[in-house]
């Protein structure tokens, strides 16, 4: 969380508001223990033939403590993420780059290397998402929080802290 409160210091702006948790609950526990740590969640079932799991669990935050405090009670219940999509990324002009709102997200998948948080993994993964081609500013942003970058996949890179 940390590495995530530190780009979001980057960033040109961003709104608290613009940022939610998503976690999958695959079981009837996993799926009380989401709702009863914050009532109020929104559940999506995905389930076939009537079947309330799988479902996507929600919740929408405003505060970076609501994020850590909601993302630390869930990553002990399964794998989940959070995602601020409401940001800008800075220009950088010496790398003939503007400022970019379109595809700027940043992400935290807990237990996971993947966006998705369908490979289980023993720690958390930081994913900063640009416009395709950017990886100069990946990079850039890595260098401005003292990160290293690691390609995962297009549009998304990940950044790791140690």
């Amino acid at each position: 969380m940390s590495l995530a409160q530190r780009l979001l210091s980057v960033a040109s702006w961003y709104e608290p508001s613009g940022c939610y948790l998503d976690a999958w609950a695959r079981n009837d526990d996993d799926l009380r223990r989401l709702t009863d740590a914050f009532p109020g969640v929104n559940v999506t079932s995905y389930g076939t033939d009537g079947a309330d799991l799988p479902a996507s669990v929600y919740l929408g935050a405003g505060t970076f403590a609501q994020v850590r405090e909601a993302l630390g009670t869930w990553a002990d219940i399964t794998r989940c993420y959070v995602l601020w999509h409401n940001l800008r990324w800075p220009s950088v002009p010496d790398l003939g780059l503007a400022e970019e709102y379109k595809y700027a997200e940043l992400q935290v998948a807990c237990n996971s290397h993947d966006i998705h948080c369908e490979e289980w993994a023993a720690e958390h993964t930081v994913f900063v998402h640009t416009r395709p081609g950017d990886d100069e500013r990946v990079a850039w942003l890595a260098a401005q929080v003292d990160a290293r970058v690691r390609v995962v996949a297009r549009r998304t890179d990940r950044l790791s802290a140690w």
